[in-house]
């Protein structure tokens, strides 16, 4: 990201890049972080669900800034795990792992539900319209914001002036 900004390389920086979804990762790249893009589950002010700002104001008032990807989806994991094992009625592996075939949990970074055992993708996460989605956030003025989906967007892509886009 350093060499991107300080060589001016003329594309846009885009991509999942678990260092951005930190809230340090301006600082840490003095700035250069400016106009990269990255996917992410949540964000920094993003309602993903009712869950998302709450949870992440919270961490921040605990720990000092807000949450990566990972404090986001760790959060969430804890909770639907503890709710398959009450389900389960048990920590017996065949039995949990039946409970959460039938997990339909509303967590920070949307709803979660999971493949059963005779699916194509045998107990994978479901990602679409009302589950799990992602979405993209871009760092402007120091600080994370999204950009899409527009129901969640708080500005517009912004670019360096170095970024030569084509029509």
């Amino acid at each position: 990201t350093v060499q991107w900004k300080n060589q001016q390389v003329p594309i846009p920086m885009f991509g999942i890049a678990s260092q951005a979804t930190n809230e340090t990762f301006g600082k840490d790249t003095n700035q250069a972080a400016e106009g990269v893009l990255y996917q992410g589950v949540s964000g920094p002010g993003v309602a993903v669900t009712p869950k998302s700002v709450p949870f992440a104001e919270a961490f921040k008032k605990k720990f000092g800034n807000y949450p990566s990807y990972a404090g986001y989806t760790a959060y969430d994991e804890v909770y639907y795990i503890a709710d398959a094992v009450k389900r389960a009625g048990s920590t017996d592996a065949d039995k949990l792992v039946a409970a959460l075939e039938t997990t339909d949990w509303e967590g920070t970074i949307g709803r979660v539900q999971f493949y059963g055992k005779d699916d194509p993708f045998t107990h994978s996460i479901k990602y679409g319209k009302g589950l799990i989605t992602g979405l993209m956030l871009q760092w402007q003025a120091g600080k994370q914001s999204a950009v899409w989906p527009k129901e969640v967007a708080k500005v517009d892509i912004k670019f360096p002036s170095f970024i030569k886009l084509s029509n």
